[in-house]
Order: structure tokens, then C-alpha cells, then sequence
């Protein structure tokens, strides 16, 4: 795949209609940068601010405790970094058998989606600046990744939908995130200690689990490779995205959604993507 570096103090980053601007949270750069090994015991996220996986998925202004999940995100000039925490008691994590991504740095791919086995997945949603394409990504507790190119219809086309569902959702499987160079995306995961130092457990429903964390280093310039138009970063600092950070958790016996969206439609989140928190990144 061809990769491309792009300016980011042009706005709006695509062809197609920006998403109405929102508020956005400051999300510091990290002084040195973390560590990828699912610890998060780095610095730079003792210093994030938490973002809480709270509102259930249709609940819109309600909330769920204890919290199913805690993301939190950094940056610097080369990578964006998320980490996150679930809490999970009983951990599921499937994989397809497949591998996708570029030669050197192939990735096991994660089910998507067995609501009949109580699937367990993390999930961002991340967009630069368009309402029509984005980046949805999926990490499990067994360190399964996927990273699938979205798009949806135009809002003129949409408006005509009496009711937006998968079909109406173009999953661009070819168009993984790729690496740049020495920039390599990473990613990890490590499972929650029990008391007597035991470890949780995957796909073992006898015992019970605490959950686990996971961390991803993604490179800017395989973040920004199927965004347009085609030309050169100038500066990170100041630039906006739009996050949601989704948890699917089947800890109650069914699996359920929660998001980090307050104020999310019972659709699938492709379709709320003005909706999706916003964040500014700042030195």
C-alpha cells in the first residue's frame, strides 16, 4: 500500500464534509514516550486524563458502574498511543485465523462480533476531520488487532435512509493501517493478577477474571495514509480528531456495548460520528 504524508493544518482533512465542530479536550504530548507492553506504568499516562466507557449503548445520558472500561491517549511527533483498562470477569477473546497488515509486521486478526459467545473487544472509532470516512479498530485481550477503513454515505445520501444499518457500511478490508518506514504500529496487552498472584484467565468461564490492559502505538503517517489531499505534515500540535472509545463486554452473560459517547443515537456508531467526543492536541 502506498503511503501518504498529508498537511494537517489544512482543514477539513477530506474531500467530503467536515463534522460540525464540538468542544474539544486537550490531549497533552507525551514528554518521553510510553513503553508498549500493556503495563501502562509509563509516565505519560499516569499524567492523562482518563476517558470513562460508561453510557450504554441506546442509553443516552445514563451510565453504568462499576466502569467497563477507561481509555486514555497520547501523542508525539510520530505516533498516536491509546491504553486502556477493562474490567471483565470473565474474558473472552476470539481469533479468526487470519493475519492481516504489511509483511514485517503481520497481525492476528480478532472476531468482530459472536454475541452467542459473549465476546469481549475493545474499540476506537477515530476520525480526521470527515463524517463519511474514518478508522475503526479492535484489540482483545489475546492481543488480536483489526484496523478497517470505514465508509458510510454522503449526509445528503444518508438523510434518504429511513433506517441506517451494516449494509449501508463499507468496511475497506484491504486498507489496514500501515507502517511508515521505522514507524511501526504496536500493539500489547496484559492480563489482570487475581489474589494469590493468579493471573486472568481467556476463554476459561470456570474461574474468574479481573480483566485486563491493552496499549497501541499507532504511526501518523499510516493514521493519515487513505485521508486526502496528498501533501506534507507541518504540525501536530493544535490539530483536532474525533474519538469514541467503545467497549464490548459480555460480563453479565450477554454482551452488551458501552461507549465514551454521552450523548450517542441507538444506531451503529458509524452513523453519530458529529456525536463522537472531540480532542485537541497540544504541547
Amino acid at each position: 500500500m502506498k503511503i501518504f504524508v498529508l498537511t494537517l493544518a489544512l482543514a477539513p482533512l477530506l474531500a467530503s464534509e467536515a463534522i460540525p465542530s464540538r468542544k474539544a479536550d486537550p490531549i497533552s504530548r507525551a514528554v518521553f514516550a510510553p513503553i508498549i507492553d500493556g503495563r501502562l506504568n509509563d509516565t505519560c499516562w499516569k499524567q492523562a486524563k482518563p476517558i470513562p466507557v460508561v453510557y450504554p449503548h441506546g442509553g443516552t445520558g445514563k451510565t453504568t458502574g462499576p466502569v467497563p472500561m477507561k481509555a486514555w491517549m497520547t501523542w508525539d511527533t510520530h505516533y498516536l498511543y491509546l491504553a486502556y483498562e477493562v474490567n471483565d470477569t470473565d474474558l473472552v477473546a476470539l481469533g479468526t485465523g487470519r493475519k492481516t497488515g504489511p509483511p514485517k509486521n503481520r497481525r492476528s486478526q480478532s472476531v468482530e462480533y459472536a454475541p452467542e459467545k459473549n465476546l469481549d473487544l475493545a474499540e476506537f472509532f477515530i476520525s480526521l476531520g470527515s463524517n463519511q470516512f474514518f478508522w475503526e479498530i479492535h484489540h482483545n485481550a489475546a492481543n488480536h488487532l483489526n484496523t478497517l477503513w470505514i465508509e458510510i454515505p454522503t449526509p445528503a445520501k444518508l438523510a434518504k435512509i429511513n433506517q441506517p444499518s451494516y449494509r449501508h457500511v463499507t468496511f475497506h478490508r484491504k486498507h489496514y493501517l500501515p507502517d511508515s518506514g521505522t514507524y511501526t504500529l504496536q500493539k500489547a496487552v496484559s492480563l489482570k493478577s487475581k489474589a494469590g498472584a493468579l493471573i486472568s484467565t481467556i476463554n476459561q468461564p470456570g474461574d474468574r477474571d479481573l480483566g485486563y490492559y491493552g496499549e497501541l502505538r499507532i504511526p501518523w503517517t499510516g493514521l493519515l495514509s487513505q485521508q486526502t489531499p496528498k501533501q506534507a505534515v507541518t504540525k501536530l500540535n493544535g490539530m483536532k480528531l474525533s474519538l469514541l472509545a467503545v467497549n464490548l463486554n459480555g460480563n453479565n452473560g450477554q454482551a452488551f456495548y458501552h461507549s465514551s459517547g454521552s450523548d450517542i443515537p441507538k444506531l451503529m456508531y458509524h452513523f453519530s460520528v458529529n456525536k463522537w467526543p472531540a480532542y485537541r492536541f497540544v504541547d
